[in-house]
């Protein structure tokens, strides 16, 4: 056995020698920290220095093209001429360095633009595109991209599935401000939560002065390694424009140009199917242009009536049902809503509000904690708030806000499954919000359900066809909110007998009806016969119970 080892033995004046010097220490400690805490600060670093871009790449963001399961673009910027920026690319390998890749196994391909922009720090920043081709559905590869001398990291992304696979996404409101210290945060903590993700939608405002070189260095610094390995959706905000749309916009985000055509809505309003989803991004920027907006409309409604996707989610910036302050947008909801509403969007994704909110039209209400109809929601990544306005513009315009929250820092966590598409939104510090689940089934109809609290899983939430009766009448009873296919048990029971344990006869519940499942999207509807043991005049209820449910129907009164 090993012995701890004994320390050396101190001298007298070995030991003085210890103290004095121990002394000194902590009178230099208290002498000169201090001191050094209340000099002057040391001067900012320069902007220009922090950001300025050199041979080795910077700003790598993953560009997903029409083709997401056989070909990748991918944009950087660096100090390399059109005729020397290149990307090199394989199968993703066991091991790299000394590890040498088979020979044939890299290929190398030429950057198809090369573009310069001038900044506002004096000196050009060069974005370049590559697009990888040739690739296999499904599968992982790895990528860096340089001037053949000055190389980034070998980074590695996985292609599309080559038809529908169940997937994750990201999706973010506006970071706009405090870029360099709040919002990194996020970014990484929504990554860390779903490091499996395919997709980072940003629904605009990603900086706050469009042609900032400062600012859009602190969104590609917040974001770091992520945006080189997951693909990006992003749409502008109005503060991507500024006299124009920003000169950094299409260098940095070299987007499918499948969009209505006109030259001022390239790569800002474009579309791409990924694994089941119709993603497209609209271009709200345009609201006062006429022209633009019916372009974008007439385009819309092509893709949502030839749409052989399950599921569409579309973003923009400017919301139709605002949440804060007295902003409207008349235009986008006019003209957008309505073609949401008719083909079904399960989806819409937008920003610009600053606060967080959801919701959906009162009309498609089914119950307390469920709707049928398209999910708006409005989001904030950023540090800068602004202060909710109490749902009027949801309230005046026929819809209804769900959940709110303000002065918090928001990401959102979107699961894509066969039948289902989760939700999910969590403050900055990782804790949970807001969340609900969109069922659909093969005829296209849907539910959209809030997740299940305490509180939202009782009460009188089964509707009823009637509430006068008679014995032995046929009733219809509507409910929702549950698993498909989870069993639940029907009550008939007396109002004044249930709060002591149940109608008479027929047990604690009252006088069972029967059992039947939930289907694919978490309906019950069932129709019923009013029990002939019934006495007249009184007031029954009919009781739905299951594992996750109790909840009753309004009072049903027997007549005779």
């Amino acid at each position: 056995m090993n012995k701890p080892r004994k320390s050396w033995p101190v001298r007298p004046r070995q030991a003085k020698l210890a103290a004095v010097g121990a002394g000194a220490l902590l009178i230099v400690g208290f002498a000169f920290g201090p001191a050094a805490v209340g000099a002057a600060a040391p001067p900012v670093y320069p902007a220009a220095e922090v950001h300025k871009p050199s041979p080795i790449p910077d700003r790598m963001i993953l560009i997903p093209t029409t083709t997401p399961a056989t070909s990748q673009r991918v944009s950087w910027r660096a100090q390399a001429t059109a005729d020397t920026a290149q990307a090199e690319f394989l199968e993703a390998p066991r091991a790299l360095g000394q590890v040498a890749p088979a020979a044939g196994a890299v290929k190398t391909v030429r950057a198809l633009a090369s573009t310069p922009v001038n900044t506002t720090l004096g000196y050009a920043s060069t974005y370049h595109t590559a697009e990888l081709t040739g690739l296999k559905p499904g599968t992982r590869y790895t990528y860096r991209v340089g001037d053949g001398t000055n190389w980034s990291a070998w980074t590695d992304f996985t292609t599309a599935a080559s038809g529908f696979e169940p997937f994750s996404f990201i999706y973010y409101g506006d970071a706009q401000n405090y870029i360099d210290s709040a919002v990194p945060r996020v970014f990484r903590q929504a990554f860390a939560d779903r490091p499996q993700a395919k997709m980072i939608v940003n629904a605009g405002d990603l900086i706050d002065s469009a042609n900032s070189e400062e600012q859009w260095g602190q969104w590609f610094k917040a974001g770091g390694f992520i945006d080189g390995q997951v693909n990006n959706v992003s749409i502008p905000g109005n503060h991507e424009y500024s006299g124009g749309l920003s000169a950094f916009w299409r260098p940095q985000f070299p987007y499918p140009d499948n969009g209505p055509g006109n030259a001022e809505l390239k790569q800002t309003a474009y579309t791409l199917d990924y694994q089941g989803v119709r993603f497209i991004g609209l271009d709200t920027n345009h609201q006062s242009n006429a022209a633009l907006m019916a372009a974008q409309t007439s385009w819309l409604e092509g893709l949502l009536k030839d749409n052989p996707n399950k599921w569409t989610v579309v973003t923009f910036h400017h919301p139709v049902y605002s949440t804060t302050g007295t902003r409207n947008n008349p235009n986008v909801r006019s003209q957008w809503a309505p073609l949401f509403e008719k083909y079904g969007v399960d989806l819409v994704l937008q920003g610009h509000d600053h606060s967080y909110g959801r919701g959906n039209q009162v009309a498609a209400r089914k119950s307390t904690t469920v709707h049928n109809g398209v999910a708006y929601v409005v989001s904030v990544s950023g540090g800068k708030m602004y202060a909710l306005n109490g749902g009027e513009n949801w309230t005046g315009n026929g819809a209804e806000v769900r959940s709110t929250s303000e002065n918090t820092q928001l990401y959102q966590l979107i699961d894509v499954a066969g039948d289902s598409i989760t939700f999910e939104a969590r403050y900055a510090n990782g804790e949970h919000h807001d969340g609900f689940v969109v069922r659909k089934n093969a005829k296209g109809e849907r539910t959209v359900n809030d997740l299940r609290t305490a509180e939202n899983t009782v009460g009188e939430q089964v509707t009823v066809d009637k509430t006068t009766v008679r014995r032995l009448e046929q009733v219809r009873v509507s409910a929702y909110g549950y698993d498909p296919g989870e069993q639940v048990t029907v009550w008939w029971r007396d109002q004044d007998d249930a709060s002591n344990g149940g109608g008479r006869p027929g047990g604690r519940n009252g006088t069972l009806i029967g059992e039947v499942k939930a289907d694919e999207l978490g309906r019950v509807q069932q129709t019923i016969s009013v029990p002939a043991g019934v006495t007249s005049g009184h007031t029954y209820e009919v009781y739905l119970e299951s594992e996750h449910q109790k909840i009753t129907s309004p009072a049903v009164k027997v007549t005779q």
